[in-house]
């Protein structure tokens, strides 16, 4: 006699778990409930948040994009005068963006609290503006997703304020919200939020005991597809996954801090490369359960580095997403099922980002695109305005600066140099009249390096090939 294994009895109550939600989501409808149920939606879609200071010009995308939610500014109340009572709103659509079948514009409160009812008007004349705009370039300006991290226990007067902006926003626009993952714990009032809205985007990223005082390592927060199902899907009402793709580098201070220093300090542009250059200084490698890496920089004596001076005992720790990491998410994602329209990454990166995915990267990690192997990058020359000779300045465009293994480069000169002055301390060098090497140990890179310049009698082209360095046995 057959018998039904654990995992398809799982699948089969998460079904008909569904099948009851839904039911009961149409008749809450029928007879004048809070909930308005939507059908689920027919496809899956990826998009990403187009972040300031994104560009939009990548290397293998797929064209266009599901989805891509363009940061177009924010919400304040007073502007340079902090008793005003004056709400105002900075916003543009940049001037260049991904291409994509639909574009939703975002507007970011950077407070924790509810915008006053005042904001409305306001924030729907601004919406009018763009709508303009956004017909005028073509783009399929489908809504508004609006960034406000609510109090858990402000979440009623935040259905209020949804409700009133709803009235005011031009016709035929979708409202969208950011969802922080503790509005759904028992008890709150995130039912009368998503009444108002026709989407909402649930944040996997920067929760809970990520950021506290005992935070672990990690960005990411573990998606249970098992757990969040009955929770999101109860709503009948479209949401989709937010997943991060970014990392961080975080400062990490003596247990026992002078002068009151905070004990984590965030890093904007602090890569592995400022520290790798350093023989003695090793990192130490983990990952955590996201399976996002971890490097770890312990550093035994006070020193001097390029973000300023470190005390003994200080700890450098970068938190980079992975293939996997990426991967892990968006199958966990899927799981959820039901009325889980797709998934959002944050973010789509700035131009020299470097702890942050390039969308190709995370859209064959997502499977929407197939592997194709990376090119080694290029190199970039700018005219460094010499009279009698040609002098140029060479940057190193990395395409993947964060391998895991000593990568080695030959740069080639189509003429013959006079001599290359090196960036100081840079593993490069000349080993023939045309030809450069440049050596980086493992997450040793930069997206984009100043590598020093080259000095020729007549103007040169330059091409970059990439070898694996040989490790030395120990």
């Amino acid at each position: 006699m057959s018998t039904i294994g654990p995992l398809r009895l799982v699948c089969i109550w998460g079904a008909l778990v569904r099948s009851i939600l839904l039911l009961g989501a149409l008749f809450l409808t029928a007879c004048g409930g809070a909930l308005h149920s939507q059908p689920p939606p027919q496809r899956w879609s990826t998009g990403f948040w187009f972040w300031g200071g994104s560009v939009p010009r990548i290397a293998k995308t797929i064209e266009p994009l599901d989805l891509i939610y363009v940061y177009a500014g924010y919400l304040q109340k007073g502007g340079g005068a902090p008793r005003s009572a004056t709400w105002s709103v900075s916003a543009s659509l940049p001037d260049e963006l991904p291409p994509a079948r639909e574009y939703w514009l975002v507007l970011r409160f950077n407070h924790q609290a509810v915008p006053e009812r005042a904001a409305v008007p306001v924030i729907a004349g601004k919406i009018g503006e763009l709508r303009n705009v956004a017909e005028q370039r073509r783009l399929n300006l489908v809504g508004i997703q609006l960034d406000i991290d609510s109090p858990t226990g402000s979440l009623a007067e935040y259905a209020d304020f949804l409700r009133e902006l709803r009235k005011a926003l031009p016709a035929g626009l979708g409202v969208s919200i950011t969802a922080l993952l503790d509005w759904f714990r028992e008890g709150t009032s995130v039912a009368d939020v998503i009444e108002q809205v026709d989407e909402f985007v649930p944040q996997f990223y920067d929760v809970g005991a990520i950021m506290g005082p005992a935070a672990r390592p990690a960005i990411a927060a573990k998606i249970d597809s098992a757990r969040w199902d009955p929770i999101f899907n109860h709503f009948a009402k479209r949401f989709r996954i937010g997943i991060s793709n970014f990392g961080r580098a975080i400062r990490l201070r003596d247990p026992t801090p002078k002068n009151g220093a905070p004990a984590h300090t965030f890093y904007a542009d602090l890569v592995p490369a400022d520290f790798t250059k350093y023989p003695r200084l090793h990192p130490f490698v983990t990952s955590n359960e996201t399976n996002e890496l971890v490097l770890t920089y312990h550093l035994p004596q006070e020193s001097l580095y390029r973000t300023g001076p470190y005390s003994p005992g200080d700890t450098i720790q970068f938190i980079i997403p992975t293939v996997e990491s990426v991967k892990g998410a968006v199958a966990n994602a899927r799981k959820i099922g039901g009325y889980c329209a797709g998934v959002l990454f944050f973010r789509w990166p700035a131009l020299d980002e470097t702890l942050v995915m390039d969308p190709g990267q995370v859209l064959e990690a997502a499977g929407i695109i197939p592997h194709q192997d990376s090119a080694p990058g290029l190199i970039q020359t700018v005219d460094g305005g010499c009279a009698a000779v040609y002098c140029m300045d060479l940057y190193l465009r990395n395409s993947d600066p964060l391998r895991a293994i000593p990568v080695r480069f030959t740069i080639h000169s189509s003429t013959g140099l006079e001599y290359f002055m090196p960036k100081e301390g840079l593993p490069i060098r000349m080993v023939g009249p045309s030809d450069l090497v440049l050596s980086l140990p493992p997450y040793g890179g930069r997206r984009s390096a100043y590598l020093g310049r080259a000095v020729a009698v007549a103007r040169a082209q330059f091409t970059l090939q990439e070898e694996k360095a040989v490790q030395k046995k120990k």
